[in-house]
C-alpha cells in the first residue's frame, strides 16, 4: 500500500510540476540573441563573469549557460570544443576566435549573423563588432560549433518543404530571426509565450536591449528577455497589466492583432465582421485593422477566436504577412 501511495504522490507531482527538465535538455536557441544583447555595454573586467564587468570568456559561458548550454571558462579550452566551421559557413551561435596576444587563441566572440559578432573588448565591453574590420580580420583563427543546428538557417526537422509554416519558417530562419530547438526542431504547434514574442519582435526591429532595469514586477533584472520586454515595452509595442508582464502566458489571438497593429502601424477596417468580435470588443479595432491589411482572415466559420491561444508556427506566419 505505502509503494502505491509514492507511486501515486510521483505520478502526481510529474503531473503538476512544470516540466523545467525536457527545457533545459533541449534549449531554445531563439533565446540566445536577446540574452547576449542584454548585457552590451557591461564593462570589461578581467576574470569577470558577471554583469558587474566580463572578460571575453566570462561573458561567453554566462551567455550560453543562460541557454542551457555549457561551455569550458577559457577561450583557448573553448577552441578545443565543438566542430571546426568555416568562415563562410557561420551559423548563429558559432563561436569566433582571435588571437590578439601572439601566443595562439586568446579571444572569443559569438556570431550573430550579417558577418557580425558579440564579444567582450577590452576598450568598450561587451559590443557589436564585424568580422570584416581589419583588426579582427588580421587575428581571425577560426570557428566552433557548439549548437546542434539541424541543417541551413530556416530548415527545421518538424517542418517539411510543404509544410504551411515552411515559408515563414523559411524566410524568418535565413534573416536569423529565429533558430528553433537544440534537437532541431521548431515546435509549431506549441502555444508560443509572451516572452518569447517579445524577443522576436524585438529582434526583427533591431531594439536597444541592454536595458535590465525593472520594468514590470514579474521581470527580474537577470530574466532572460527583460531586454527585449523592456525594448518592446518601451515602444508600445507591449503592454502589461497591474504591472506585470506575465511572460509565461500564452499569447491570444486578440493580443496578437493588438500587438502587430501597434508594432505595424496597421489601420483601416473592412466590411468583414466576425461573429465573435462586437464592436464593443476590446480588440475589435486591431483585429479590423489586421484583416484590411490582409494579415488575417479569421475561421472558417466567420469567427476570429481572440481568446484562442497562438501558436508558434501561426505567429511566425502572421508575422511574415505583416513583414
Amino acid at each position: 500500500m505505502k509503494r502505491l501511495i509514492i507511486a501515486f504522490v510521483s505520478c502526481l507531482l510529474l503531473m503538476i510540476v512544470p516540466n523545467y527538465e525536457a527545457s533545459a535538455a533541449n534549449p531554445n536557441y531563439d533565446r540566445l540573441k536577446p540574452i547576449a544583447k542584454k548585457y552590451v555595454g557591461v564593462p570589461y573586467r578581467w576574470g569577470g563573469t558577471t554583469p558587474r564587468g566580463f572578460d571575453c570568456s566570462g561573458y561567453i559561458t554566462t551567455v550560453y549557460r543562460e541557454v542551457g548550454v555549457s561551455l569550458p571558462r577559457t577561450s583557448n579550452s573553448m577552441y578545443r570544443t565543438g566542430s571546426a566551421v568555416s568562415k563562410n559557413n557561420l551559423q548563429v551561435g558559432d563561436l569566433v576566435f582571435f588571437n590578439t596576444s601572439g601566443r595562439g587563441v586568446s579571444h572569443v566572440g559569438i556570431y550573430v549573423g550579417s558577418n557580425q559578432f558579440m564579444h567582450a573588448s577590452t576598450s568598450r565591453g561587451v559590443i557589436v563588432s564585424n568580422l570584416s574590420e581589419s583588426y579582427y580580420r588580421t587575428r581571425y583563427v577560426g570557428a566552433k560549433r557548439v549548437l546542434s543546428h539541424y541543417g541551413q538557417p530556416g530548415q527545421f526537422r518538424d517542418i517539411p518543404s510543404n509544410h504551411w509554416v515552411a515559408p515563414a519558417a523559411t524566410q524568418l530562419g535565413k534573416n536569423n530571426i529565429i533558430i528553433g530547438y537544440a534537437d532541431g526542431t521548431f515546435r509549431p504547434n506549441d502555444t508560443i509565450r509572451r516572452d518569447d514574442v517579445a524577443a522576436i519582435l524585438a529582434e526583427v526591429f533591431k531594439l536597444n536591449m541592454n536595458n535590465r532595469s525593472q520594468k514590470f514586477r514579474d521581470i527580474s533584472s537577470s530574466y532572460w528577455s527583460v531586454g527585449a520586454i523592456n525594448a518592446v515595452a518601451n515602444k508600445n509595442i507591449f503592454q502589461g497589466s497591474g504591472n506585470q508582464f506575465r511572460p509565461h502566458d500564452g499569447l491570444t489571438r486578440g493580443q496578437m492583432a493588438a500587438i502587430l497593429t501597434r508594432a505595424f502601424n496597421l489601420k483601416g477596417s473592412t466590411g468583414q465582421e466576425f461573429t465573435d468580435v462586437p464592436t464593443s470588443h476590446w480588440a475589435y479595432k486591431d483585429i479590423q485593422a489586421l484583416a484590411a491589411s490582409g494579415i488575417t482572415t479569421g475561421k472558417d466559420d466567420g469567427s476570429f477566436q481572440p481568446e484562442e491561444r497562438v501558436t508558434r508556427g501561426q505567429f511566425i506566419t502572421f508575422l511574415q504577412r505583416a513583414l
